[in-house]
């Protein structure tokens, strides 16, 4: 069975690799990976625009996956999303992060001109969910904040694979409306 969902996701995937303990599916062209080992199962998908059905897809191969190589529950739950948000014209992300967490003067004789700044947030939920929230300007386009979120499960985990994917997704949609708040009450507050 388990020689079988290699075949089938070699076929998904068409870059294999044996790591210690695992094995790594890639599928570069689309920034596709899928990660298996016997602790846990990773998948991710990397580009300029992934589509939202990317989480569906995801969802179809951890329910794939998971029963076949058997990992048993409790099945805890990490989501890392990271992205853009395009500033308001005139709008210098550099500059409102800057404003809001400001370098002190001393600094810089000692490091050189600080030019970016970068704040970050920490929240714990009462359902011992803990989000890490990570928010800078893009260097490459300086009209962008980068956002990076990591989401972890932190309690016993949940019973079922469907409440970890129904988990999963929820935190994707709750990613992306507390980045889109977080830059957009910063902005406001320049």
């Amino acid at each position: 069975m388990q020689g079988e969902l290699l075949r089938e996701l070699h076929r998904e995937y068409p870059s294999l690799t044996q790591v210690p303990n695992g094995v790594l599916f890639a599928d570069p062209a689309h920034g596709r990976a899928l990660f298996v080992d016997q602790s846990r199962v990773e998948t991710s998908q990397t580009g300029a625009h992934v589509p939202a059905s990317a989480i569906e897809q995801m969802q179809m191969e951890l329910r794939t996956v998971v029963p076949i190589i058997d990992y048993a529950p409790p099945y805890r739950v990490r989501v890392e999303g990271t992205g853009t948000i395009q500033a308001l014209e005139g709008v210098s992300p550099a500059n409102v992060l800057r404003s809001y967490a400001p370098p002190e003067p001393e600094w810089d004789a000692l490091a050189g001109t600080c030019t970016h700044s970068c704040v970050r947030y920490l929240f714990s939920a009462d359902d011992a969910i803990q989000r890490d929230v990570h928010i800078e300007p893009l260097f490459a386009q300086p009209d962008k904040f980068y956002v990076m979120v990591v989401t972890i499960n932190a309690n016993a985990g949940v019973p079922t694979l469907d409440a970890a994917m129904q988990q999963a997704h929820d935190e994707v949609d709750l990613i992306e409306r507390l980045s889109d708040r977080i830059v957009s009450d910063l902005v406001a507050k320049q």
